[in-house]
Parts: C-alpha cells; structure tokens; sequence
C-alpha cells in the first residue's frame, strides 16, 4: 500500500528532473511514511511512497525485471500474488523479492496489456517500458484505488491525489464549471471529471497506455447480468464459498490487522468469517455517538456482536470540534463531498491506527446485494401505479411535502423517505434513480446559480448517474441499480473517501465484499432474491450468512454510517455555517445567488425543512475553494 506519482514529458529530448518527483511524492507523504523511490529515465520519471505491509525488507519500490528494461511503481495489494508468481516463475521469470508488486513486472513481460485482467486486488500502477518508451497504467476492477491523470501541451502526470500536481511545474489549479454542477447534483462529482479543470480520474477496470505522445483509455473488464436459474439455496452456498475465499485472501499480511465493525450485517459477516478461517485473536474497532445524537450511533449493536464473536474490542464516542475537522480533511479529500461518513471513517480509522496498520471493511455490501432503501423503488412503484394520478398529484405528494423531516429523528427522517419515494414516482425509472441519489434538483439548480456562472457551466453536457441506470446490460430494475451504483457512488463518493481517509492516518483499509468475482456473483444473482417483500433489504447476503450471524444481527434496522450533520447545523458548525456562507462571502463569489443560500439556511434552521445534504455540499465546497484555489 502506498502512493504513486509519475511525469512524461513529450518532448523526449526534455529531461524529468528527480527533485520534480520528489516533491510530488512528499506531497502524500502520508499514504506511505515507511520509505520513498524514486525512477528517471530522461523524459520520464515515476515515484512511491510506500507503506509497508508485504515483504517488509524487500519490497523497496521501484522493481524492475531482471536487466532494469522494465520498472513498477504500484499501490495496492495483489491478492493472487502467489498464484502468478508460481504460474510466472514455471514460465522462466526469475524473482528477487518476494513483495507482490514484483509480479506486476514480470506479469507485464510475460502477459503486456492483458496484465490487469490477470490481477485479484486493489491496485493503481504504472510500468514503464523503456525499450520501448511506453507507459502502461492501470486502475483495479472496482475502483478502489485512486488514479488521477493530467495532461497539457508539454506533459502527462498521473498520481493517486491530486495534491500531488501542485507541486508540478506549469500545473495551476482552475475550477471546471461543469464538475461544481455535477458536484451540486449529486454530492461528488462523477468521473472522468474532478473539480480540477484539465485533471481527469483514470475509470475503474482501466488501462491507460502512452506510446508515441498519444495517450488511450481502455476497459478491460464490466459487469455482465447473465440469467442463470438457480436455486436460493444454491445462490447461497456460492456466495459462502467466496465470501471465504475472499477474506482468506485478504488476511494476507506481515504485520497487524483488524477489522471495522458497526454491528450490521456486513462487517459482522467478515468478522465472523475471520473468526471462522482460524483467525483467534481479532481486533475490531467502532465509533458512535452519545447523548441526543444516540440514534446515529450502532456502539451498543457492535459492543454485543464483539462480545458474542470474542474480539478485542475497541470503541470511540464521537464528541469532535467539528468545525475544525472539516478543514483538514477537505484538503485529504482532494475534492469536496457531500457524504458526512468522511469524518467518522476518519476518526474511526485514527482510532484503529493505534494498535493495526491493516483494516478489513464491509464496504460495498450495500451496493451489490441491495441494501439502500432506494432499491425498493421499483417495488413501490408497482404500488403507486394502482393510485390514480390526480390523487397522488393532489392530495398525497402535497400532504408529503407538508411532512416535518429531520434525518435526526427516526420518525421524521421516515417521513423524509416517504416523500422521496413519492416525488420519484413523478419521473420515469431511471429518472427516479438519480432523484433517490441526488442533492439538489434541475429546479433547485436553475434557482442557486448565478447566470453569469450557469451560462459557464452550460458548455457540456452534463454527467447523468440515469446513463448507467439506462445503460446497465439487464432489464432487472434492481440490478440496474445495482450497475449504476457500482458505476458511480461507489468508486467516486464511497470508495474515495474511504481510501483517502484510511491513508490519511497510514491505514490500509481492505474490501473483501468487492472481490470482483464476488461483485460478479451478485450480477448473477436476480433482484428479486436480494429483496423480501417491502423491507427485506439484502435478504439473500442474510441469509447466506445466517450460520456465522449472531443472533439478532440479520434483522436489525439500517441505521448507515452518517453523523448528526442536521442538528450540527443548528448548533456547534451554525457559526462556521454562517460565515462561510454569508452573504457577502457567496456574493463575492459570484457562483450562488445569495438570497437562495440564505433561503436554504433559514429553512434549516427553522426546521421547515432539512437541508442539510444542501448545506454541507455548499460549506464543503467554499471551503475546497479556499485551500485550493485560494491559496489558504
């Protein structure tokens, strides 16, 4: 695990200068405090820093092969190392270290650009092939290693932060229109954009090569929905055989390790298959809330589940100046988002630093075994076609919108579902989708934005997550959740502060349930095995686990991983609140009309309505403006 860096210039009689590389490098000194290399070759030039998790002596980066033709900077983990270095070494490739990242330079002799479908991990790379001046990146199947790229009439960097092109000669940082838009729209911003016009992010299951001053992206794996009838059971039985082998695979480590765990099914079954693999002594590590904010918080679930699974157990209350964590962690996240999790993942993460340097997580369980609310949309609507359309236009959407809600409060914030599940009935399917996940509305947008900006960000078109919905390759409405969410939430909001959050604390954090072949068994799957009735969220994942359960786990409620950000707004961050989104602050801008930030503000804090997910995309955002477009 670590962070990768690399520049080209296209002129091949320019020449990269090392102390280029290296303050890249020490730019994300974080992501690897345990050693730096660094590679030139004239116009190219690459670098890591590493934290050392595999083969801890021998695994200094960058490898080369056996004459130095070929050199690896790599970040990640290969799961399937040993395998392909056994199936490498028959083929006559000799091997010097014994660190996983020697087979991605052997893998390249011995397989060229087919090398990343070889691979089982989480991985960012890049290969430099010096005979024949040629670069060859590449981004793991799902996403979960950051790869960003930027390219201008003289050069091509690549990173795995964007932070690291400030310190790249004739890089500026300047806004992209289009990405605040989208940023508005859904509370990240989609790739290939990022908030850094000219700075793009490498697609998940990509291969990027350089050859010749010309660069090209290629897909090398996607999701297929093939129908294969099958018993439940049987569904079953095969996803316990890859759960196992997953997290088998990935308890892969020489030195300590341990596992978040909030309680829900998805930690607790990769707790409990740890536990089941021979694994006696587990560290787990929760974090919630106390006092008025107790409905956010699952300790009290985890605390039970450590207790029944004998884990060494370890929890945090979370009473943080959440005014001056925002900050630091917005400058760590490289672009804003709109997903408060970011802040209890980094504390959590700070917390389990102390004593591990690996963590597994149950990531992504949510996503490809339908765990979200939203994925019983195509159930409901089923239900709202019986209603006549005047009534639900006249009285029941009206009524809904009346509702007090508060995400807060467990009963309001059922009523803040029900009227999203209502007004999503207006639009068509796909459409629907992007209202489930979505923050502020085409309508909503028409009325925040400057004209003057507006017309700026009008230029193109903008990215629709209803694309992916529309696009995905089955008619299942619950697998087409499950690809547009795959294709976008995932790896550009979940994924990414997940990563970036571990590493700012030098934690590597592991996502079993995103082992592609199991992502691949869930498309297999049909949707309506992943869904019981009206609320039987992830019924096939339950009860695929339910042996190594325990009791009470599978039916507790979804609570998810959020903080109390809506009454944080009416209290502790209401003065932060206030300045960042002043009047004159929002003026000077020239982004947002003023009277529609201030209209957002009062309602919040008149509890006419929770704004909260529309605040804090407008807070995180001026304060992203100010660390790196201003300069503070």
């Amino acid at each position: 695990m670590c962070g990768i860096v690399g520049l080209l210039r296209r002129d091949a009689e320019s020449t990269v200068e090392e102390t280029v590389v290296d303050a890249m490098c020490r730019r994300i000194v974080h992501r690897g405090p345990d050693d730096q290399g660094i590679f030139v070759d004239r116009n190219m030039g690459m670098g890591m820093r590493r934290l050392s998790i595999i083969d801890l002596g021998g695994g200094h980066q960058p490898i080369g092969n056996e004459d130095g033709s070929i050199q690896v900077v790599f970040n990640g983990e290969i799961y399937n190392y040993p395998e392909l270095r056994e199936e490498l070494a028959g083929a006559g490739h000799v091997f010097k270290t014994h660190s996983d990242t020697e087979t991605l330079v052997h893998g390249y002799e011995q397989w060229g650009d087919e090398l990343p479908k070889k691979l089982n991990g989480m991985f960012a790379f890049s290969i430099w092939d010096s005979r024949r001046q040629r670069l060859l990146l590449g981004r793991d199947h799902l996403g979960i290693k950051p790869l960003y790229l930027y390219e201008d009439a003289g050069q091509i960097a690549w990173t795995s932060e964007i932070k690291a092109l400030l310190s790249l000669p004739g890089f500026q940082p300047r806004l992209d229109p289009q990405a605040v838009v989208e940023f508005l729209t859904f509370g990240y911003v989609p790739a290939p954009r990022t908030m850094f016009l000219g700075v793009r992010k490498v697609p998940p299951a990509s291969r990027v090569i350089i050859e010749n001053g010309v660069t090209r992206t290629e897909t090398f794996w996607d999701l297929t929905f093939p129908k294969i009838e099958k018993s439940a059971a049987e569904w079953c039985s095969e996803i316990q055989a890859m759960v196992d082998d997953a997290v088998r695979r990935q308890l892969m480590s020489d030195v300590p390790l341990g596992a978040f765990l909030s309680g829900g099914v998805d930690s607790t079954a990769i707790v409990a298959t740890m536990k089941r693999l021979g694994m006696e002594r587990i560290s787990t590590y929760s974090i919630g809330f106390g006092g008025q904010d107790a409905f956010h918080s699952e300790l009290s679930d985890a605390a039970q589940t450590a207790a029944t699974l004998g884990t060494d157990h370890h929890e945090i209350v979370v009473e943080p100046d959440v005014a001056k964590l925002f900050y630091p962690l917005i400058e760590q996240l490289d672009e804003p988002i709109t997903d408060t999790s970011f802040v209890v993942t980094y504390l959590v993460s700070k917390l389990a630093r102390e004593s591990v340097k690996v963590i597994l997580s149950g990531v992504g369980g949510d996503e490809i075994f339908a765990g979200y609310r939203r994925y019983l949309g195509p159930r409901l609507r089923n239900l709202y076609n019986l209603i006549p359309r005047a009534l639900h236009r006249n009285v029941l959407l009206p009524l809904a919108r009346r509702l007090p809600v508060d995400r807060g409060s467990a009963w309001k914030s059922r009523f803040r579902y029900l009227r999203g599940f209502l007004e999503a009935m207006e639009h068509e399917e796909s459409e629907s989708y992007q209202s489930y996940v979505g923050i502020f509305g085409s309508g909503e947008l028409a009325g925040l934005l400057t004209p003057e900006f507006a017309q700026s960000a009008a230029e193109a078109r903008p990215t629709e997550v209803a694309d992916y919905y529309r696009q995905a390759p089955t008619d299942d409405p619950i697998n087409q959740m499950m690809y547009a969410d795959v294709k976008t939430a995932l790896v550009d909001s979940l994924l990414a502060f997940t990563d970036k959050m571990t590493m700012a604390v030098s934690l590597e954090a592991r996502v079993p349930l995103l082992d592609y072949r199991l992502v691949e068994l869930a498309a297999r799957i049909p949707g309506k095995l992943k869904l019981k009735g009206m609320g039987g969220l992830k019924d096939i994942f339950k009860t695929a686990m339910a042996d190594r359960l325990p009791e009470g786990v599978a039916n507790r409620k979804k609570r998810g991983f959020g903080t109390p950000i809506s009454r944080w707004f009416r209290g502790d961050l209401k003065p932060l609140l206030r300045d960042l989104l002043s009047p004159e602050r929002i003026r000077a801008r020239g982004y947002f009309q003023p009277a529609a930030v201030e209209r957002l503000i009062d309602d919040h804090l008149s509890e006419r309505a929770d704004r909260s997910e529309h605040l804090l995309s407008l807070l995180t955002f001026e304060i992203w403006h100010q660390l790196y477009l201003d300069g503070k």
